[in-house]
């Protein structure tokens, strides 16, 4: 019996019985049977169809038709298109042993019984729902044409009627998509999840586990300014879900556009390949059906619905009393449960709610109990706690309802977010929620990397997030949400890794005296040491070994005293310049540049494209060419441009421009200019420094040829 399954593509048996119960697919004496081998049981496929009650065959029965007459095999009869209702009455097993055993490997119906349903899949039997309408299309094609194929994709979850052409999408649950095209049984999947699982279980043992929820999708993009792209958003998801490994992500809300819905369409489908659409999530709300259809066309199946969570809400925006709400819930809950969703709720203005109508939260609690609600979630939606108020209201609803799976959901209005989270993983809440880089109305959401390094370093508490990936997708959110991040963020911050007194370094190289336990290996990051007024030697040898230069003693002081003359000229010194710092005080120990400016002319005149002459040296050799271009830098880059063309020697691409001042408003304060460049895939940057934003530019721009002379 072939047990894994990705394309099936054969002739059909048309067995259009409705209601066909498993003592007519096999006859209720054979579960006497001590063997379980399925070629046995594939022999009594269907027997008292087949023969009659002298034992000879019913002519007249599909299967005693020449033309339906041969055994299963690759291509031909491998797929059964039943009647409606297939495998009713008995839950025995036998029934799926004998269709399996015949060698069939799809049925096809518009209703299976539940049980049949799961046997048939547990004997790698694939079970295919379709509407009434598509199963009668395709019964009248075979039965017409009984040469014709039908295809079943399991990957992409697709029927097709190969003679019209039509198709028609079916379900699977993820679990049993994932065994059947792998082949595997329950046993051999739990083999091969043998390092997962020994996994999660050594978190276990360990202690506690709390459940992380990105909502960066939802909540995050409603920071002002923020829109993601589908393909941003899906691209998101796939790094959230597949590398960071975030228990769940929150990527919509419902109703919101028809544009919205084609993107979750997207994300959904992607999900449910790769067997990930149960934590996937769409907030929904309290609207009887409508939310729910929404999500379900859309292709998810866990519904976040939005209740309110404070009597104020639901009287003054709703206009209603408590019970009327608590039964248009009820409603809503029962109707996306029988649709076959999932359903969380979320008690929006929670905090407000304990804080002015405790009695209204707890009714509803006592009723959302007797509901199928998976989750509850308590949102600070207004940011008003502090860490004492979040201990002291989710320890009440951790005590009051303890069986209850419990989120929390913080704000940083006052910049208490994180310290609040802490608090409520103390009280016992189960999950909670954040954003990457913290990104979120107002004040932003609890920012993912603080509240994952907290978790972990300050609570003990085990996530089941990739740490090396933070980084990463932080950068990734940065790019496409256009939200710069802090340079001094917890984590993910440009400098969080980044020493700046000579003393720490020092100490850093000696036995690491300036460590904690926020190492930045730990999130795809390196330790670096600044280089400025306050760099000490230390510092500076630390840059200089990750970069295989060593200096002599004497050396060493006059690099260091020349950094630290940059750096009260308020220039920054990074790594990348430490080699030109190294050359112009130590010239006689390194070449001299190879590439030189040697003259240069800049016009900006009204009405007329600036203007640029360029004269340069390569090698000792000088070349000269003028241009015109958007801007005065713009010309001079065109021009070089063509000296390098005639050359014929590659120029980097520009792929970013910035312009620093410090502040205090002086007019003769120093210009930085930072170019970032990609040559043959390689990106880096260079640094120019001066009082005129196109000389410090210029400036920049000779490092980099000078740079790349060493990259041909």
């Amino acid at each position: 019996m072939e047990r894994k399954m990705s394309i099936v593509e054969s002739t059909c048996i048309p067995i259009n019985i409705d209601n066909c119960n498993t003592d007519l697919i096999i006859p209720a004496r054979y579960m006497a049977a001590t063997t379980r081998d399925l070629g046995y049981f594939g022999d009594a496929f269907m027997h008292d169809l087949r023969y009659g009650a002298d034992g000879k065959p019913v002519q007249e029965f599909v299967l005693n038709n020449p033309v339906y007459s041969e055994r299963p095999h690759e291509g031909c009869h491998e797929i059964v298109i039943a009647g409606t209702n297939w495998g009713s009455g008995s839950s025995r097993e036998h029934a799926a042993w004998a269709i399996a055993g015949y060698g069939i490997r799809v049925v096809i119906s518009d209703r299976f019984a539940d049980i049949h349903r799961g046997n048939l899949l547990n004997c790698f039997v694939l079970p295919v729902t379709v509407s009434t309408a598509f199963r009668g299309e395709l019964a009248r094609t075979v039965t017409a044409n009984p040469g014709a194929v039908v295809r079943v994709d399991l990957q992409e979850q697709k029927v097709t009627n190969l003679t019209t052409g039509h198709s028609e999408g079916f379900e699977i649950d993820a679990y049993k998509k994932l065994c059947l095209l792998n082949g595997y049984d329950d046993i051999d999947y739990l083999l091969s999840r043998k390092a997962d699982i020994e996994a999660y279980e050594s978190r276990v043992s360990r202690g506690r586990y709390i459940e992380i929820l990105d909502t960066t999708l939802r909540d995050g993009e409603q920071t002002s300014g923020v829109s993601f792209s589908n393909q941003e958003k899906l691209s998101i998801v796939q790094s959230l879900l597949s590398d960071l490994n975030v228990d769940r992500v929150e990527i919509a809300s419902a109703m919101v556009s028809d544009r919205e819905q084609e993107c979750v369409k997207g994300i959904a489908e992607w999900a449910q390949r790769n067997g990930l659409l149960g934590r996937v999530e769409v907030l929904g709300f309290v609207d009887q059906n409508r939310s729910a259809d929404w999500i379900m066309v859309a292709g998810c199946r866990v519904m976040n619905l939005l209740c309110k969570g404070s009597l104020k809400h639901v009287t003054a925006q709703l206009g209603k009393t408590a019970d009327e709400h608590i039964r248009d819930i009820r409603s809503t809950v029962e109707y996306a449960v029988s649709r076959g969703m999932e359903v969380n709720v979320y008690l929006e203005d929670w905090s407000n709610g304990m804080k002015r109508s405790p009695k209204y939260v707890f009714d509803l609690m006592d009723a959302l109990v007797t509901m199928p609600v998976k989750r509850v979630m308590l949102p600070d939606t207004l940011g008003i706690l502090n860490p004492d108020t979040t201990l002291e209201y989710c320890r009440r609803m951790v005590e009051r309802y303890p069986m209850i799976h419990f989120d929390f959901h913080a704000h940083n209005d006052y910049d208490l977010a994180v310290a609040n989270v802490f608090a409520a993983v103390k009280s016992g809440v189960k999950g909670v929620h954040v954003t990457v880089n913290g990104l979120g109305e107002r004040a932003g959401n609890a920012p993912l990397g603080s509240v994952l390094a907290m978790l972990k370093d300050q609570m003990g508490v085990e996530t089941g997030l990739n740490e090396n990936c933070l980084f990463k997708v932080s950068r990734k959110v940065e790019l496409d949400s256009g939200i710069h991040i802090p340079h001094n963020m917890p984590v993910v911050g440009e400098f969080v890794f980044t020493q700046c007194a000579g003393v720490h370094a020092d100490g850093d190289k000696k036995d690491n005296l300036y460590f904690n336990s926020l190492l930045p290996e730990r999130f795809g990051r390196v330790r670096e040491y600044a280089l400025g007024k306050n760099s000490g030697k230390a510092n500076i040898q630390m840059n200089l070994i990750a970069m295989g230069i060593e200096l002599d003693e004497e050396s060493m002081r006059k690099v260091t005293d020349r950094i630290i003359e940059l750096g009260v000229k308020k220039e920054q010194v990074t790594q990348d310049d430490l080699p030109y710092i190294v050359h112009d005080v130590l010239h006689h120990e390194q070449e001299e540049q190879r590439i030189r400016v040697l003259n240069y002319s800049l016009s900006l005149t009204q009405g007329l494209r600036p203007q640029a002459t360029v004269k340069i040296e390569i090698d000792g050799q000088p070349y000269q060419e003028a241009a015109t271009g958007d801007g005065q830098y713009d010309a001079f880059v065109r021009a070089l441009r063509k000296i390098y063309a005639g050359l014929d020697k590659p120029f980097p691409v520009l792929t970013n421009y910035t312009v620093s001042i410090p502040p205090g408003g002086r007019t003769d304060a120093f210009v930085q200019t930072i170019i970032t460049w990609n040559f043959k895939g390689t990106e880096f940057k260079t640094r120019g420094l001066d009082a005129d934003q196109t000389e410090a530019a210029i400036k920049a721009t000779v490092k980099m040829m000078n740079k790349i002379e060493t990259m041909i």
